[in-house]
């Protein structure tokens, strides 16, 4: 074997190697398995480490059954997603994946029951990858520089604190930095200025005093009808007919118009829970 040969032989194996390593890492692309003579949901799963449940529910899968060269998916990056069946039901497609019938019409952003054969879902919310540690720091910092601001008004305060959440991904069920939802954030904001409020949107309608929408002022609590009949979306009120929320649709906390047709239409209420201090501007 010439030397010119052995060196072209080591770089492909080199090559080989490398592409190896870097096509394993879930980080750049999906893994997946093609069915061989012989394999079974079974085998896979105890090869790749991932439970046979699992397995199904990645895939979409109703049975055991392979085919010699299917496709199967091992691990998924990003959310995970469910395409509706023919039969399907929110009831028991939620049911299926183990969440709450209201936590997949959130995360979908659907304000009915009704679906499609075809119809991508998503099973979990989308969302960043943040340092939560870095985030709480910064954080703490903030909110001690506000608080310490002793010219200020309480409402000031109140929509100071609520600011510095802009951008946190949204997330249902959530009520950290690293993903929170409408009442979590509406609850959080109002704890730094020492005001207590329930978890839900639903309760959180039952406290404070009822405002007229007209009336509205700095810190008030707006209440909409989303995926229920009940009080199941809030935000703060800013001023110039301007709220903040935690938002599903836009996947963070953001700040939204009144007068955008969505939120018009589903407007139910407002509530202050802060007495006016100072003559303010609305």
């Amino acid at each position: 074997m010439t030397l010119e040969v052995r060196i072209t032989r080591y770089y492909l194996l080199i090559t080989a190697f490398v592409l190896a390593v870097f096509f394993s890492g879930n980080a750049f692309a999906d893994t997946t398995h093609i069915v061989k003579k012989g394999n079974t949901l079974s085998s896979i799963s105890r090869k790749y480490s991932i439970p046979v449940s699992e397995l199904k529910e990645i895939n979409n899968l109703r049975s055991t059954k392979l085919k010699i060269g299917q496709r199967l998916l091992i691990q998924k990056s990003g959310p995970k997603t469910y395409t509706v069946r023919k039969g399907d039901s929110i009831y028991r497609i939620a049911r299926r994946f183990k969440i709450s019938n209201e936590e997949l019409k959130e995360i979908n952003g659907l304000e009915t029951d009704v679906l499609k054969p075809g119809q991508r879902l998503l099973l979990e919310p989308e969302g960043e990858v943040y340092d939560a540690r870095h985030l709480e720091e910064k954080m703490e910092e903030e909110i001690k520089k506000v608080s310490e601001l002793k010219e200020l008004t309480l409402k000031e305060k109140l929509i100071l604190f609520a600011e510095k959440f802009l951008d946190i991904p949204y997330r249902f069920g959530g009520n950290s930095l690293l993903g929170i939802d409408c009442s979590a954030y509406v609850k959080k904001v109002y704890s730094l200025i020492g005001i207590e409020l329930p978890r839900s949107a639903r309760l959180q309608y039952h406290e404070g005093e009822a405002v007229d929408k007209k009336e509205l002022s700095l810190g008030d609590l707006v209440f909409f009808r989303t995926y229920a009949s009940f009080p199941s979306h809030v935000g703060i009120y800013l001023g110039n007919d301007l709220f903040i929320h935690a938002s599903s649709a836009d996947r963070r906390v953001t700040i939204d118009s009144l007068n955008t047709p969505y939120y018009m239409k589903r407007f139910i209420g407002a509530k202050r829970l802060i007495e006016e201090e100072t003559a303010e501007l609305r």
